[in-house]
């Protein structure tokens, strides 16, 4: 049994969902570990903050991600109440915590991250050199900076294409008129209400076949400790697993742990890949330096990640999980969740929001 307190971030739960309420439940229903379980948000309208039966506390973090800003965030917050473990669920804080790590350390805040050259592999931008670097098929692609050269770029790849921002979005068109309407529509998306994610956006080709993900994690000697693989059933128009199935493709994790070798990858990590439909080649499309948003499917397959991750964040040695169970299936579906308007008053107002407090009293 594992005694800490578990910080998360990523909570919200929309078409486009984070990855924290799947993160808590693979903890809470390990039967290996207690504590509190503390929500970190940047808006008091991510869905997943009001659930008594997932947090105990929740905390608002500076929109902006500023290191500085968030260092001094979390510095308040741990004189309230401790954090033993942080793990980060969102690509953007990733450039932001490595910076502060050496700092959070001495707040008795402990990460399981790998170095900050390493994260900045999985940007869209630079993805296509490592691939190309280390012999990983990967689809071919053109960075515009301006509308009118998407039409050049649509003549070189065909069509349809997949139109990405360079941090998040992905749009497929199968024009350069609706390529053009994505475009604008992500050079203006929002991160938050004071930062968009901007220009340039990246026109790829479209790789036609059958998509799978893939959840590891290493240990901080960069030693594999897990690898689910899952394709995908239905996705939601942006793309998102809305259901799939883990599978037992040894070609795919082979290729999977190859890749994480090239990286040195330290940490969570989810690879994204398309089994090209014909020649069965798989092209990786993505890498997020987080679990993915299915890794509760991973933890009921017999690998429980998360409660692997904090084990050996807190410092425990853990051994590699042997296997996993194929054939176990996952289907998302909404609820609503019923909680008193006050919350997020309080939530908004200060800050904050003692959900055990509010659990002990009802």
């Amino acid at each position: 049994m594992i005694d800490c307190n578990v910080a998360v971030s990523g909570l919200n739960s929309t078409d486009d969902p984070g990855t924290g309420i799947a993160v808590i439940r693979s903890i809470k229903d390990s039967g290996q570990w207690t504590g509190k379980i503390i929500g970190l948000a940047y808006d008091a309208l991510d869905t997943g903050l009001y659930d008594k039966n997932l947090l105990d506390e929740v905390y608002l973090l500076p929109y902006l991600f500023n290191s500085e800003a968030l260092w001094q965030r979390l510095k308040d917050i741990t004189q309230k109440t401790r954090i033993d473990v942080l793990i980060p669920l969102l690509d953007l804080e990733l450039l932001n915590l490595p910076i502060i790590e050496p700092s959070l350390k001495e707040l008795g805040i402990n990460l399981l991250l790998p170095p900050i050259h390493k994260i900045k592999t999985h940007l869209k931008l630079n993805l296509a050199d490592f691939c190309q670097e280390n012999g990983v098929k990967y689809p071919r692609q053109d960075v515009v900076t301006h509308p009118a050269w998407i039409a050049s770029s649509i003549r070189q790849l065909g069509t349809p294409v997949v139109v990405k921002g360079v941090v998040h979005g992905s749009h497929i068109a199968y024009s350069a008129e609706e390529a053009t309407i994505y475009f604008n529509r992500i050079k203006r998306r929002k991160v938050f209400a004071e930062m968009s994610w901007g220009i340039p956006v990246i026109i790829q080709e479209y790789i036609w076949g059958e998509e799978y993900n893939i959840d590891c994690l290493t240990d901080r000697e960069g030693k594999l400790i897990g690898a689910v693989a899952m394709r995908k059933l239905s996705v939601t128009e942006k793309g998102k697993a809305w259901s799939g199935v883990t599978v037992n493709d040894e070609k795919l994790l082979s290729l999977s742990q190859e890749i994480i070798r090239k990286l040195s990858w330290v940490g969570p990590i989810e690879l994204e890949f398309v089994k090209q439909q014909g020649s069965g080649d798989y092209y990786l499309l993505e890498i997020n330096p987080r679990f993915g948003t299915w890794i509760y499917l991973a933890a009921n397959a017999g690998q429980n990640l998360p409660l692997a991750a904090i084990q050996i964040a807190m410092g425990q040695k853990v051994e590699p999980f042997p296997s996993y169970q194929a054939g176990l299936m996952f289907i998302r579906y909404n609820l609503d969740m019923i909680c008193p308007i006050e919350y997020m008053a309080s939530l908004t107002a200060t800050g904050e929001l003692k959900l055990n407090e509010e659990k002990s009293r009802s």
